[in-house]
């Protein structure tokens, strides 16, 4: 087993570094890096992470983060196992795993389910020494065909106690390379392998499997609300234009046609024809711009913290693991389907962000890997925390949501009414996404909109502006030297809201 460590913030460490004891409780780090975009009133914390029995930090890559009642976080690895911190201290909880993507724990801490690559897994301590003694399968109905890519996201659990997880298609280059058989139905690069690749599932409480929705590519994170209704990521690639975010809905079809080949019908020998396939696709409640916003965004996080983590309560964080960045998504329903609009928040933090829960005190942990893909933080793995300070309000674009006649545009703050009223205040674009199993797609017919400002609100928080809406775009907001009242700036000065409903 490998021994706990002792955890301490950065600055006293470079302070203590001629401090070294012989258990290795001590260890210099580096500067804490520094996020290129940070809203003030945040700030982001760089915790250290486990060091092995030969003294090395682990590959300590996010794979899931909970916490129990008592605030304990686990945390899932990828290839280092599960950890526990309590009071600055990590304990080893359980090991052996493969490729661990979510985790949920019991109040007590005592028991934890995993999602990994082959099943849905309890794993608990039954003699509450604090390390797992009892690994128990609760479903492995799913085929796992050793595919790398073959990754099972996850974890969340609704109030009836049934858990929801997301399953990645293989990677199509495979088969080539004596691997499994990869059927890719058209699309570039991925695939299945015939045993619910690129299907949302159900665990019922009863350990029940039922595949419960189909369509997605490489689905990388799922969250659920309070409500019970859940939501997941994919990323772009073939037939998904851009990354999304999506209301995940009972047989709905999400856009890639592989996992069809699941369905009776089509292990029947029926085929997959493109003009039937095309209008059962759900459209995403959000569009994620690629390369502008995300590249490979991860799990859904609700921000129910109560207003713990500032003024965005209600809205959903997300974290990516190119960018290394936390972007969130402010969401509406309109004719009873959801969209919304997407801003960046937190850009360039140490490693891919594909891992991010709140703890009971309204902080955001952010589990990060960069091995394989790569991402602009520079490191491979890493573990941060992000904090707000109470009682500092950014000067942010809050939200934007529908009207009849444009879209009505939210601040954290009042708005200076002169820079407000200038003609180049807000600019919007509008386009749309191919959908093909081409690779990704450019944004398609894109065009320019000057909007007309209708009104600014009593409190000079909101504009009401006026613009010619198209169903089915995507528009791009551009705010151009925007100030506050009190002569602060925004830190992110776009926003891209789906358009998928008009209202009437």
């Amino acid at each position: 087993m490998r021994n706990s460590i002792t955890t301490h913030a950065v600055m006293f460490l470079v302070l203590a570094t001629a401090i070294f004891s012989a258990d290795r409780s001590w260890c210099a780090q580096p500067p804490q890096p520094q996020p290129k975009i940070l809203p003030a009133g945040y700030h982001v914390e760089t915790m250290e992470t486990p060091v092995g029995e030969d003294g090395k930090p682990l590959q300590f890559e996010g794979g899931g983060i909970d916490f129990s009642a008592d605030g304990t976080a686990f945390f899932a690895s990828r290839v280092a196992g599960i950890w526990k911190y309590r009071d600055e201290r990590w304990s080893l909880f359980a090991d052996g795993l493969h490729d661990p993507q979510g985790i949920l724990v019991s109040a007590d801490g005592r028991s934890a389910w995993v999602a990994q690559k082959p099943e849905l897994t309890l794993i608990q301590d039954t003699d509450d020494d604090g390390v797992a003694d009892l690994f128990k399968t609760i479903c492995d109905k799913w085929k796992y065909a050793g595919n790398y890519c073959e990754y099972v996201h996850g974890l969340v659990r609704d109030k009836e106690g049934s858990f929801y997880l997301t399953l990645n298609l293989a990677d199509g280059g495979g088969s080539g390379r004596g691997g499994p058989k990869v059927e890719k139905a058209g699309g570039a690069a991925m695939g299945t392998t015939f045993g619910f690749d690129g299907w949302a599932i159900k665990v019922t409480n009863k350990n029940e499997f039922v595949p419960f929705a189909y369509g997605l590519r490489s689905p990388a994170g799922i969250g659920i609300s309070r409500n019970d209704e859940v939501f997941f990521t994919d990323n772009q690639g073939g037939w998904i234009g851009t990354s999304t975010l999506n209301h995940l809905v009972k047989d709905s079809f999400y856009g890639y046609p592989a996992s069809m080949l699941d369905l009776p019908e089509y292990k029947a020998g029926k085929k997959l024809v493109y003009e039937e396939f095309s209008k059962l696709r759900k459209p995403p409640a959000a569009w994620i711009p690629h390369g502008e916003v995300a590249n490979s965004p991860g799990n859904p996080q609700f921000d129910e913290t109560g207003g713990r983590f500032g003024p965005f309560a209600g809205q959903v964080f997300i974290g990516d693991q190119t960018r290394s960045n936390i972007f969130r998504v402010n969401l509406e329903k309109v004719k009873g389907e959801y969209q919304g609009c997407v801003f960046n928040f937190i850009d360039h933090l140490q490693s891919g962000c594909i891992r991010i829960r709140f703890d009971q005190k309204g902080r955001l942990w952010v589990g990060q890997t960069g091995r394989g893909w790569g991402s602009v933080g520079g490191k491979q793995e890493g573990l941060q925390r992000i904090a707000w300070d109470g009682k500092t309000v950014p000067f942010e674009i809050h939200s934007m949501v529908l009207t009849r006649t444009g879209f009505k545009v939210r601040f954290t703050k009042p708005l200076n009414r002169e820079s407000a009223q200038q003609s180049s205040a807000f600019r919007f674009k509008h386009w749309h996404y191919h959908y093909h199993g081409k690779y990704g797609s450019p944004k398609v017919g894109t065009e320019e909109v000057n909007p007309t400002l209708r009104s600014i609100s009593k409190d000079g928080m909101t504009v009401d502006l006026d613009l010619p809406l198209v169903k089915g775009e995507v528009y791009q907001l551009l705010t151009n030297k925007l100030v506050a009242e009190d002569g602060s700036s925004l830190s992110t000065t776009t926003g891209y809201y789906t358009l998928n409903n008009l209202l009437d």
